[in-house]
């Protein structure tokens, strides 16, 4: 029978599809009941969901066009539940589709798995609500809503507040130990030696942070086994005492287990007297009670989001901790493509997901987390699989004991009544180890991993399982090549070189206070480990090593996912580690944040650079060609529930259209997208998809402009094909010694000085007196001794008039490219090039200098710093340029009056273009006067000017970026 269903009639099968969605909600939502609410009798909300763990959200629904659906969520903030007394801090509105109301009631439970819901999520203050998002809807069906719910449920309020907590108890307990312990310096160096560190104030806190943990999952899993809580354990004078806290945890690891929480623990407070470890204890334990009153007692992320502060060797492991939201986010994009039946619990468990640079574990737990929210949307029960994911499924390794066991804690905290036996996260050996003989004694930690195909033994070789229980000798950890479905990291980005500091020979190594020894050993290991093809390269750093163990251990199908720094997407050192991805992945995604700001365009917490997520799929045959969506975010998601969404947005790009907006639900835009060749990584980091279509196009020789259908065809082609680049700056002043044992370099440059100096060079930049096309030389060449004929062939090899920039500050330099009054030798900043023909020096300094000859330099430029584009000498030869070899006598005579016509002109730096009269001037001369172009381009061409300016990326958050209108 058809008829109208009421909005209350038609909740209550709502009701029952979001009790299917999660194994624990059956018995904890309620429908249209009066007398909810504490004080407020008759007010009867539609739909509550007390999830187990965080807060209550309240549900409000309404057929669209639902005009009072939202001031009905807004009424509900605030309210206490009669229940519990708990407040509710977060309702969603829902728009429900109108075709519903009259659909057969019968058929209601069917129907709404199959809708097209709309909602929206009010937090905070009744008096000052906020909206998520700020405008429109999110677009989802009913696993999208639950979705929602679960996320809704964690405040994110709470988690400050608790960070707050945690760093104030945990920088107060290192005081006490250093204080108490300053004449017994033993105790620290025996923390130190438990934690594979020197001792520090960092060590100190890292320490104090287990404790911590330890005693906040005590408190999470007192009353479930019979375990005592802290208080129940305190002294008749109210205090803690060592011993006791000791025995507890020594019952929960011989009776239950939680090894890898309570082990480490009691290693660190068995060596401190009892006096300072009972003050300790009490501080700790009052951070445990205030976190386990903000609920966040299941919520060990805590620890890991402090981490990244106290993590010792930072500068030179270079372990920034990920966060949260962007965890969420990488792990989404991951999870999705995973090819499994959720429902199936076999299934699930027979998955294999890893981190080997795991650190503090966020990306793992946010892996976990995707993956078990899914099973339960397909209706199991992620608590019933719990133990078995620990065990096998979740493979994390990392160098630090700390960061493994933080890791455990983290995965564990997910279900913390639930007992498990081993995990499968391990503690690799790093630096010199105790060998058999004739084996190797230096180890790299996960690097070893490279080439390690077979099963790995457990014990007597440096590496430290995370164990469940105790016990577990002779046990191995099974690794092989091509086995994981899935492989998520944000690995270390330090280089293998010692330009970060002159006093440590390889910083890559230098963690755990490894000798000079040590560390070249290492780094000749892993020169042993690379072999061709693979994307290891010194000059990347460590990162691009562990891409290598990524993709060796990733099965075809399976996914990875990773964090890397901006300079993976067009530095030459990564040319490597792109083609990797070009010659053996699919459907690539790369997310990038297209703003400005030191720490705004990164995925890691202060890391100071740009960063990009990067998830691809293995192929299972050899096909050729990659198509990449480049998704460039206007910010980084602030929280959990925004990163799921962006999620969904991205995986639901259309694959016919190349360019277009990503939108948070249906109004709000949260960035865009440019579907392209994997190779032009140029389209990511932008923040207008029209500006990415432009310059791309631009590089194959089409004029693109904005309003206009037509392409116009322009004669560009790469910088390669008119001449070469001159000497690298190392083969002129280097000073390491060449087989026959003189320097590198023949010269040595000194500041210019009157006359007319002999080797005159233009070496550094000063922007003050690069605002002209024409340069002088800033320093001359002093021959070392012994080095004239060697001097004579540098600059026959390297002299010219013509020299580009290597590292364009484009939002305070004006030039890409110079011209010097006489050839003059190049240095780092303005290397040579030499034309096949001299003819075409003038043309090519011109054209670099138009807005188009900008937009190409920053388009192959690496943009990891605002404001900058960064080319090697490299990959310079790839500049889209003008091809002089097209241009006709009278066109280079035209070019040479251009340039004398322009030479003494100043120009503004290069992000001030759309305000610069001398440039805009400058591109009229070259694309109409030279090159014959129509005149009517110049009005669509100053907006494309404009766009360009208007970047992130270009104008670095400089006040001289255009403005509106």
């Amino acid at each position: 029978m058809t008829g109208r269903t009421q909005e209350k009639t038609f909740n209550f099968p709502l009701g029952d599809a979001l009790r299917a969605k999660h194994p624990r909600w059956p018995d904890r939502i309620g429908v249209e009941q009066n007398g909810v609410f504490a004080g407020a009798e008759r007010l009867c909300p539609d739909i509550i969901v007390r999830h187990p763990g965080g807060l209550p959200v309240a549900v409000e629904t309404e057929y669209a066009p639902a005009l009072t659906v939202e001031s009905d969520a807004l009424t509900r903030l605030g309210k206490v539940l009669r229940q519990d007394g708990r407040a509710i801090e977060q309702a969603i509105a829902v728009r429900v589709p109108v075709h519903l109301k009259t659909a057969n009631q019968s058929e209601l439970a069917a129907l709404i798995a199959d809708a097209e819901l709309e909602f929206c999520v009010f937090a905070g203050n009744p008096d000052d609500p906020a909206r998520w998002p700020a405008s429109g809807w999110i677009e989802g069906g009913i696993d999208d809503l639950a979705a929602c719910i679960e996320q809704a449920a964690l405040s994110e309020d709470r988690v400050a507040q608790g960070m707050r907590v945690l760093e104030d108890g945990i920088g107060q307990a290192a005081t006490l130990l250093r204080e108490a312990c300053a004449d017994a310096p033993d105790t620290l160096a025996t923390i130190a030696r438990e934690l594979h560190q020197e001792d520090g104030e960092q060590t100190s806190r890292m320490a104090m942070t287990i404790i911590a943990n330890a005693m906040t999952f005590h408190t999470a899993i007192a009353g479930a086994h019979r375990i005592d809580t802290l208080d129940q354990i305190r002294g008749g004078d109210g205090r803690l005492s060592k011993s006791r806290v000791l025995e507890i945890w020594r019952r929960i690891l011989t009776d239950i287990n939680y090894w890898p929480i309570f082990r480490i623990a009691s290693d660190i407070l068995l060596p401190i007297r009892n006096g300072t470890a009972r003050q300790i204890l009490d501080r700790l334990a009052s951070v445990a009670a205030e976190l386990d009153a903000l609920g966040a007692t299941s919520q060990h992320d805590l620890c890991g989001r402090m981490f990244q502060r106290l993590i010792a060797d930072r500068k030179f492991l270079a372990t920034f901790y990920t966060l949260p939201s962007s965890a969420a986010l990488l792990a989404e994009l991951a999870v999705a493509r995973l090819d499994v039946d959720w429902a199936d619990a076999e299934a699930v468990t027979a998955l294999r997901m890893a981190d080997f640079a795991c650190g503090t574990g966020a990306l793992l737990n946010a892996a976990y987390a995707a993956a078990m929210a899914r099973h339960r949307r397909a209706g199991g029960d992620d608590e019933a699989i719990h133990s078995r994911m620990m065990e096998r499924a979740l493979v994390g390794a990392d160098i630090m004991p700390a960061a493994s066991h933080l890791t455990a804690t983290v995965l564990s905290s997910t279900h913390p009544s639930v007992p498990f036996d081993n995990t499968s996260i391990v503690t690799l050996p790093y630096g010199e180890q105790p060998g058999e003989t004739g084996r190797d004694t230096i180890a790299l930690g996960a690097l070893d991993l490279i080439g390690a195909e077979e099963t790995l033994p457990l014990f007597g070789t440096g590496q430290e399982r995370v164990r469940g229980v105790a016990g577990g000798e002779g046990e191995r950890l099974e690794l092989p090549h091509g086995s994981f479905d899935l492989v998520i990291m944000n690995p270390p980005f330090t280089r293998p070189t010692n330009h970060e500091s002159a006093d440590v020979p390889v910083p890559s190594f230098a963690g755990f206070a490894t000798s000079e020894d040590e560390q070249r050993a290492m780094s000749s290991r892993l020169k042993k480990i690379r072999k061709p093809g693979m994307a290891g390269h010194g000059n990347a750093g460590l990162a691009s090593n562990f891409i290598d163990i990524a993709h060796a251990k990733v099965r075809p199908g399976g996914v990875l996912a990773l964090v890397l720094p901006a300079s993976f997407l067009q530095g030459s050192a990564w040319a490597a580690s792109r083609a990797v991805f070009e010659a053996h992945y699919r459907d690539v995604a790369i997310i990038t944040i297209a703003t400005s700001g030191k720490h705004d365009r990164a995925f890691s917490a202060d890391t100071g650079m740009a960063e990009t997520l990067i998830v691809g799929t293995r192929k299972v045959d050899d096909s050729t060609g990659a198509t990449a969506t480049f998704a460039n975010l206007y910010s980084r998601p602030e929280t959990i529930l925004e990163s799921v969404a962006l999620a969904q947005s991205v995986a639901h790009i259309e694959t016919d259209r190349d360019v277009g907006l990503l939108t948070l639900g249906s109004n709000e835009k949260a960035g865009c997208y440019i579907r392209n060749s994997l190779s032009r990584m140029g389209s990511a980091g932008i923040r207008q998809d029209g500006i990415a279509a432009a310059v791309a196009k631009l590089t194959l020789g089409k004029l693109k402009l904005p309003r206009q259908k037509n392409l116009i065809d322009l004669p560009l082609t790469e910088l390669a094909n008119l001449g070469e680049d001159g000497l690298l700056h190392r083969d002129l002043v280097g000073r390491d010694l060449l087989k026959d044992g003189s320097q590198r370099g023949p010269f040595d440059f000194v500041p210019l000085t009157d006359g007319m100096p002999t080797w005159p060079a233009l070496w550094g930049h000063d922007a003050s007196r690069e605002t002209r096309l024409i340069v002088v030389p800033d320093r001359q060449g002093m021959v070392r001794p012994g080095c004239d004929a060697r001097a004579v062939e540098a600059w026959d090899r390297t002299a010219s008039r013509l020299h580009f920039t290597l590292d364009f500050q484009i939002n305070s330099q004006p030039l890409a490219a110079c011209m010097t009054p006489e050839p003059t030798i190049g240095g780092r900043a303005w290397p040579n090039f030499l034309c096949t023909d001299s003819r075409w020096e003038t043309p090519l300094a011109l054209w670099a200098n138009t807005t188009l000859g900008l937009m190409a330099f920053w388009w192959i430029g690496t943009r990891q710093q605002q404001g900058r584009a960064c080319i090697t000498i490299s990959r310079l030869p790839a500049l889209a340029a003008l091809d002089t070899r097209q241009l006709s006598p009278d066109q280079l005579a035209r070019a040479d009056t251009i340039f004398r016509q322009f030479e003494g002109g100043a120009l503004l730096p290069a992000n001030e273009a759309w305000r610069d009269e001398t440039r805009q001037a400058l591109d009229r001369a070259m694309l109409i006067d030279l090159l014959g172009l129509p005149g009517d381009i110049m009005e669509p061409l100053a907006l494309l000017r404009r766009q360009w300016c208007a970047e992130p990326s270009v104008h670095g958050g400089k006040r001289t970026a255009p403005t509106r209108g």
